[in-house]
């Protein structure tokens, strides 16, 4: 029982570095799908991307 939860726990982690790429690539008008696939593949990296690149929405919005 305590390995499943271990496991568990680890996949949780593992998922939500994806997850909150893509909702801010979504706040930045960006495609959230993609990024999410950007964060599974390069987890911290691509928020470091994200943080570097202009925000769009801002840009949509004028």
């Amino acid at each position: 029982m305590g390995a499943a939860l271990f496991v568990s726990m680890g996949i949780m982690f593992l998922l939500s570095i994806p997850l909150i790429t893509s909702r801010m690539a979504n706040r930045m008008g960006r495609n959230p799908k993609i990024w999410f696939v950007f964060g599974l593949l390069l987890p911290v990296i691509s928020t470091f991307i994200l943080f570097c690149l202009k925000d769009l929405s801002k840009k949509e919005n004028q």
